[in-house]
């Protein structure tokens, strides 16, 4: 970085963008701020975060790297640019393959947001403003008896009807502090094209709906 007075006598750091080395030389002013603004997140819930962190072995650069208790590590990325799906997956791949998990955000309508553990953030108001409130994406699962629902109640339904409902938005930095000590895991789909996510959930609903989805499957209809 390079210091330097604006026009109106301000000082002020730039990155040097003919640099091949420094790492936030190709970045925009609002990647930056949602990068301090995800790491400020991490750190307000009591984590260690570190910015621009590269790997050893070259294969990722993590935004934000986010150490947890028990040395739980996840990467936190601003994609604020448009990506190919497939590039998003197998970014996410490599973290995985080194024990992290990783979580993107944008404020883009991304095909990608199917795809791997995300959040879609709306964007600041004015430059320079700040990022707070996510998309609605925190579910809950809802249980209702099959007689409240169907009447007369066929013989070949489930005895209870189960899905999600009531999405919730929520502030970067309580869905940040959620995500990173597992109180906020995502919601999965497996489908013939592979696995989908639809947004975000307490685990124990997850685990719930999973054992729902199983005895729907398996259980064979009982005549009345």
């Amino acid at each position: 970085m390079h210091a330097k007075v604006s026009p109106r006598g301000g000082r002020f750091f730039a990155y040097d963008r003919r640099s091949p080395v420094c790492a936030g030389a190709d970045e925009t002013e609002e990647h930056r701020s949602l990068k301090r603004a995800l790491a400020a997140a991490a750190r307000q819930a009591g984590h260690r975060a570190q910015l621009e962190v590269t790997a050893c072995h070259g294969g990722w650069r993590a935004d934000v790297l986010v150490t947890a208790a028990g040395n739980r590590r996840t990467a936190l990325e601003a994609q604020l640019s448009s990506a190919p799906v497939d590039d998003v997956v197998a970014r996410t791949r490599r973290y995985r393959d080194d024990g992290i998990a990783a979580v993107l955000f944008t404020h883009r309508a991304a095909r990608w947001l199917a795809h791997v553990p995300a959040a879609r953030l709306y964007r600041p108001a004015a430059p320079g403003g700040l990022w707070k409130p996510t998309y609605p994406l925190v579910s809950r699962l809802t249980v209702v008896a099959c007689g409240e629902v169907c009447d007369p109640s066929p013989f070949w339904h489930s005895p209870v009807h189960a899905g999600w409902d009531h999405k919730e938005k929520r502030l970067l930095t309580e869905f940040v502090a959620d995500v990173l000590v597992g109180r906020l895991v995502p919601i999965t789909f497996t489908t013939a094209l592979g696995t989908r996510y639809e947004g975000w959930a307490a685990p124990e609903d997850v685990k719930a709906a999973d054992q729902y989805a199983t005895s729907t499957r398996t259980a064979p209809p009982t005549p009345a």
